[in-house]
C-alpha cells in the first residue's frame, strides 16, 4: 500500500492533534479505509451519533452508574446484538470499525470503542482498559467503577477478576504495574494495538504487503520502540525494500545496542547490503 494514500495522509493530519483533540473513531477508521481500499467515514461516524441518539430514551433519569451502563448494554448487545466475533476471529474486517458497525460483530478492542463512542456521545464517564489478551471499557463515575466485556456482551467484569488477567500475563504483578496497566490507555495507545493485531493477523497469513502497512503506522502513531523499527525492517527486506530495511536496521542498532538479536540483524543488514550492491 501506498504511504500516500489519502486514508494515511488523513491519519497522519489526526496524528498531530494534541491527545484531547484527536478524535479516535475517525482515526479507527482512516486504518479501516487503507486496509479496505475503500470507506464511509463520515457514513459510520453518522452511525455511531445514530446509536447513541437512539440510546439515549433508553437510559434511566438519574439512574445510578450500574443503572446506566445495564441499560446502554441491553440496548448494544440485547436489542442490536453487538458481540465478539468467536466464530471467525482471524477475520481482518474485525479490526474494521466500518465493518464492526455493520456486522455487529468484532475484536474485543474495537467492540470497546464502539462502546466508547457511544457512551462518549453520551455524556458517559467511559474509558478503555487494556488489559493483556483482552480490552475492556470502563465506566468511572459517581464514586463508582464498572468493567464491561463488549465481545462477550457486556459482562460485567469485577476489579479482581482484572487482576486476576493481568497476573496470568506478568506473574505476581505488584501494585504499581497493576496501576500502571489500569491506567485508561490514550487514543494513540488503543490506535496502536489494534494495528499490531492487524500486523500479527496478517504476518499468520503471510500476508507481508499487508503487514508492513500496519508496521508502518506503528511507528507514525507511537514514539520510535526499537522492536518496531525492527519488525518493520524485516518486512521491508522481506518485500525488496532493501535501502528502507537497511535504514530500519541501523536505526534498531542504534536504538537497541545491546539487544539479544543485534549480531543476528546485522548479520542480515550485511547480506541486504550485499544484494543491494550486486542489484547495482
Amino acid at each position: 500500500m501506498n504511504p500516500q494514500h489519502p486514508a494515511r495522509i488523513r491519519l497522519r493530519m489526526l496524528m498531530r492533534r494534541s491527545e484531547p483533540q484527536l478524535k479516535l473513531a475517525e482515526a479507527a477508521l482512516c486504518i479501516a479505509w487503507e486496509d479496505q481500499g475503500v470507506a464511509n467515514i463520515a457514513a459510520a461516524l453518522r452511525e455511531l451519533d445514530g446509536l447513541a441518539e437512539a440510546a439515549q430514551p433508553r437510559l434511566p433519569a438519574g439512574g445510578t452508574p450500574r443503572e446506566t451502563v445495564l441499560a446502554l448494554n441491553r440496548f448494544l448487545f440485547g436489542e442490536l446484538g453487538f458481540r465478539g466475533n468467536t466464530w471467525d476471529y482471524s477475520d481482518p474486517a474485525n479490526s474494521f470499525l466500518d465493518r464492526v458497525l455493520a456486522t455487529r460483530a468484532g475484536l474485543p478492542i474495537t467492540l470497546s470503542v464502539v462502546y466508547m463512542e457511544v457512551g462518549w456521545r453520551l455524556g458517559l464517564p467511559v474509558s478503555g482498559v487494556a488489559l493483556p489478551g483482552h480490552f475492556l471499557a470502563r465506566y468511572a463515575g459517581d464514586g463508582e467503577e464498572l468493567f464491561i466485556d463488549p465481545f462477550n456482551r457486556g459482562r460485567l467484569w469485577s476489579r479482581a477478576e482484572c487482576l486476576t488477567q493481568i497476573s496470568t500475563f506478568y506473574g505476581e504483578a505488584g501494585p504499581a504495574i497493576a496501576a500502571h496497566v489500569l491506567q485508561p490507555p490514550s487514543h494513540r495507545a488503543i490506535l496502536a494495538r489494534m494495528l499490531r493485531n492487524l500486523k500479527n493477523l496478517y504476518l499468520e497469513r503471510s500476508e507481508f504487503a499487508a503487514a508492513l502497512p500496519a508496521s508502518e503506522r506503528i511507528v507514525l502513531l507511537e514514539p520510535p520502540q526499537a522492536a518496531d523499527i525492527r519488525d518493520r525492517g524485516m518486512l521491508r527486506a522481506r518485500l525488496d525494500q532493501l535501502n528502507g530495511a537497511l535504514e530500519d536496521f541501523e536505526r534498531y542498532a542504534r536504538l537497541a545496542p545491546h539487544a539479544s538479536d543485534l549480531q543476528q540483524i546485522k548479520r542480515h543488514a550485511c547480506a541486504l547490503a550485499e544484494r543491494a550492491a550486486a542489484g547495482n
